[in-house]
């Protein structure tokens, strides 16, 4: 994941999705519905979401070692009705980074300070085998 070090060190937690509890009824583990961040792109948005299964998974069965002690990481569930949120958008990703419709949204000059990198991100995971 060492290629994605540019991309982590601009992502801070106030520019991803957010969730919420999945309705009155406690379950355990709890269950989190994702609030959109409206900003992200679905390529991102799947990344990430990629990536968060990527952590569950290994979190789960860790290489050479026992579970790590403590909560779980979170169940977060895509909902077609979920909540969506502007957030705010981070400063300097690729454009793919972004959503086009909210992009085409935001007044010319919003748009430039974004310093938006004019070349698309690879959004690039370690196939299953090579972990």
């Amino acid at each position: 994941l060492g290629e994605h070090r540019k991309l982590f060190s601009i992502l801070r937690p106030i520019h991803m999705s957010g969730d919420e509890t999945d309705g009155p009824v406690k379950e355990h583990p709890p269950r989190f519905r994702i609030v959109e961040a409206r900003w992200q792109s679905l390529e991102l948005k799947t990344f990430l979401r990629a990536l968060d299964a990527l952590y569950r998974e290994i979190w789960a069965k860790p290489a050479g070692t026992r579970v790590t002690s403590g909560n779980a990481p979170r169940v977060r569930l895509e909902r077609p009705d979920a909540r969506i949120e502007d957030g705010i958008a981070p400063i300097g990703l690729w454009k793919n980074c972004y959503d086009h419709a909210w992009l085409r949204s935001l007044r010319p000059h919003v748009r430039e300070s974004l310093k938006i990198i004019n070349t698309d991100y690879a959004f690039t995971l370690p196939s299953p085998h090579a972990r």
